[in-house]
């Protein structure tokens, strides 16, 4: 059922589509959380503005056992990149600034230098050609602390790197700069500002634009596996400390859970049927602003608008951000198709949170496709004997109801729609495979053996027998060979 204060519409098939997912997804996750000696992770999904459901696992803090859950907050990092934007585009409708003002309209301390002429539109594309992070960005190592407004400033005004429009070049300074500009039109300090106007509105009960009162609870942020060393092991991860982002909040300061992240991700939905509930941040013309491609990032498939990555995913048009926080990595989506918001915290730097949310979309992109005709008359229940998670020598394997279908999932692999096709159904014991990979098990068939519990072992395709995992044992004579 859904968690929000808002009901999603009800006619909305992304519904039930990330119904079938969220039953999934939990063990999925768990999996390979556990199988990459992962701390732990947070997710949610929003149906036009509705939180549809969120899961959560692992450790918020390995030392003292403490279990993550879902108001377990997340330095999300340069997803803070998305609140100022809007921040600005509100200011542009208020008539308080133009996308075209130069810089220094603003911010006269930079009159006459590389940033001057720089124009806020050109921020908030990076297309400004400004630096990074300057020459000695060691606050991204926890070497110095983050830049005041007085260094930011100064790194600015010698910063260009390449010429304006040049190349898209990313410049958490360029969103610094924005931060004073929001600063200098609104009359309000940059934090005051996004809890006013973005956080307040939509009831953001854990998110803030820094360290503040409200972050009570930061899930422990946790170095590289590889950099720890020998054996690498999840308890040997290095613990990094949270600390004030200064006069870069605006570029990488925010904190939130998952829940929260697609809340304000829904808000920046276009209107639609069922969305009158996704909240009024922005006029759609505005929304439309942003959700324009204005630079090829120069990775294929991936470009920038104004404060959003734009990417296709599985054959989905989405726009959102991610996030690397020394301790924190996270990524976030929306598919204004059919108005879904995914996001996916972890709190390790080396966090896979892409590559989990790219598999949810991948399990979506299955579970919204038609049920071949095997599948007529058959009641829920009917399908539910086979699945379950089988193990074998090889390896392990999830037979998984997506959609009112059964597939067949190599657990750790992500599945590509493109090539992962639904098992079609041949009587009570017996399901063929249709993949389509002929060095695999195209026209073979997974014969089920069943007892009390369900689904206790199949055979196929290629006739090896997988068994329940928790069934699963070595073979003996594996096992003691020199028996």
């Amino acid at each position: 059922m859904p968690t929000d204060d808002n009901a999603p519409s009800a006619t909305n098939p992304a519904i039930a589509v990330w119904e079938s997912v969220l039953a999934y997804a939990p063990q999925l996750l768990e999996h390979l959380r556990g199988s990459g000696r992962q701390p732990g992770f947070q997710m949610a999904v929003a149906v036009d503005g509705a939180l549809v459901g969120a899961c959560s696992g692992g450790y918020a803090d390995v030392a003292s056992g403490t279990r993550m859950d879902g108001d377990h907050q997340f330095r999300i990092a340069s997803h803070s990149k998305m609140f100022t934007a809007t921040a600005v585009l509100q200011l542009a409708e208020a008539g308080r600034l133009t996308l075209e003002d130069a810089l220094a309209d603003h911010l006269p301390e930079l009159a006459g230098t590389d940033a001057a002429e720089v124009t806020v539109g050109e921020l908030l594309s990076h297309s400004s050609g400004l630096t990074r992070d300057g020459t000695d960005s060691d606050f991204w190592v926890l070497g110095r602390p983050f830049p005041d407004r007085s260094t930011l400033v100064e790194t600015a005004a010698h910063g260009r790197v390449i010429a304006r429009h040049e190349h898209f070049k990313y410049t958490n300074v360029g969103y610094g700069l924005l931060g004073l500009v929001i600063e200098a039109a609104s009359g309000l300090d940059y934090r005051s500002y996004t809890r006013r106007q973005l956080i307040g509105p939509l009831r953001l009960r854990h998110t803030g634009p820094d360290l503040d009162d409200g972050s009570v609870r930061l899930a422990t942020g946790y170095g590289s596996l590889t950099v720890a060393g020998e054996p690498y092991t999840l308890e040997r991860r290095t613990v990094i400390e949270h600390v004030d982002t200064g006069a870069l909040s605006s570029a990488t300061g925010f904190y939130a859970t998952a829940a929260d992240v697609v809340r304000f991700l829904s808000a920046l939905l276009p209107e639609g049927p069922g969305r009158s509930g996704t909240g009024a941040l922005l006029g759609e013309h505005s929304k439309r602003r942003m959700q324009r491609k204005v630079e090829p990032s120069g990775t294929p498939g991936r470009h920038y608008g104004l404060g959003l990555i734009l990417q296709d995913v599985h054959g989905h048009a989405t726009f959102g951000h991610s996030g690397g926080y020394p301790g924190h990595l996270t990524r976030s989506w929306a598919l204004p198709e059919t108005g879904v918001a995914l996001s996916v915290l972890t709190n390790a730097i080396d966090g896979p949170a892409t590559s989990w949310g790219e598999q949810l979309i991948a399990l979506a992109t299955l579970a919204a496709r038609e049920a071949p005709a095997s599948y007529s008359g058959l009641a829920p229940r009917e399908l539910a004997r086979y699945t379950g998670r089988f193990a074998g020598l090889w390896g392990v394997q999830d037979i998984v109801e997506l959609g009112g279908k059964l597939f067949c999932l190599d657990v750790g692999s992500a599945p590509d729609p493109a090539t992962t096709e639904a098992l079609e159904v041949l009587d009570g014991s017996r399901l063929l495979s249709k993949d389509p990979n002929g060095f695999a098990g195209y026209g073979e068939e997974l014969v089920f053996e069943f007892d009390d519990a369900g689904a206790a072992a199949f055979r196929g395709p290629g006739g090896m027998r997988m068994v329940r995992q928790a069934d699963f044992a070595v073979p003996e004579r594996l096992a003691n060979p020199a028996g």
